[in-house]
């Protein structure tokens, strides 16, 4: 350890020697009951910890409906990639030729 005296040792040596506090530390009078007062009351939640609150519901609602959508639509969906796979011939479709033979 360091012979020569440190800053931290300097103070706790200081500290050792300084007088006992002798004030009263006990709560003044009806401090339990103004505490036990303020936390039973009934506070107005803020309008960022509702927002959080419905904001979860609100995706958990998205994430089910999610979940619905695709489990009825799986079926067609998986139809759908089995007749473009069963087709022998694969032919490239032009939007602009399809939207002029709609047209005429």
């Amino acid at each position: 350890m360091k012979t020569h005296s440190s800053p931290w040792s300097r103070l706790v040596t200081a500290a050792r020697l300084a007088p006992a506090d002798q004030r009263d530390a006990s709560a003044p009078l009806g401090f339990a009951t103004r505490v036990s007062a303020l936390g039973l009351a009934a506070v107005e939640p803020t309008f960022s910890a509702l927002f959080a609150r419905f904001s979860m519901r609100a995706l958990g609602v998205c994430g089910l409906l999610m979940v619905l959508g695709v489990s009825l639509n799986l079926s067609s969906v998986l139809n759908a990639i089995e007749s473009d796979s069963s087709t022998d011939s694969v032919a490239v479709s032009d939007p602009v030729a399809e939207w002029l033979n709609a047209a005429s």
